[in-house]
């Protein structure tokens, strides 16, 4: 059996949360919370 990465396509909404307030959006790749201004992080994304 052969996995396969899927394709990102950053237009496609997806669930962000910031890393700072913790505040949690649906967007298409923000480019920081809209409520502390802080980095943001796709909840999709795994943190290693």
């Amino acid at each position: 059996m052969q996995h396969k990465d899927a394709e990102l396509d950053p237009e496609t909404e997806s669930t962000y949360e910031c890393f700072e307030c913790g505040t949690v959006v649906r967007a298409a790749a923000p480019d920081a919370c809209p409520e502390c201004g802080a980095e943001m992080r796709n909840r999709r994304t795994p943190i290693e």
